[in-house]
């Protein structure tokens, strides 16, 4: 192979990321700030501008940070991983030998 080039296959990270959130919680962060848009302007027809704002805001606000929380403990990875458990049957539990609950004790 002398003169040739070698070139190497690495894997291609294909997430998409948008200001801090990677994953499937850059979807879930667009689906809040378009619901909050839909409810403001909604409020902002049936009340007045000051109400629309007084609680679109906060509520926005509120849902980013625990969508932040979630990117910065679990990633998007997690995330999805946590949601598939909580789909689980009640009677699918994890059990473990007893001598492995013996070594987890011991350290």
């Amino acid at each position: 192979m002398k003169g040739k080039k070698v070139y190497s296959i690495s894997k291609v990270d294909t997430r998409i990321y948008v200001k801090g959130f990677s994953g499937v919680l850059v979807y879930k962060a667009m689906y809040a700030i378009l619901t909050s848009l839909g409810i403001f302007v909604g409020l902002y027809l049936l009340t007045s501008p000051l109400i629309a704002l007084l609680v679109v805001v906060p509520v926005l606000m509120v849902i980013l940070y625990r969508l932040n929380k979630i990117q910065q403990s679990l990633g998007p990875e997690g995330y999805l991983k946590k949601q598939t458990a909580k789909k689980l049957p009640a009677f699918v539990s994890i059990k473990q030998e007893i001598t492995q609950l013996l070594n987890n004790d011991n350290h």
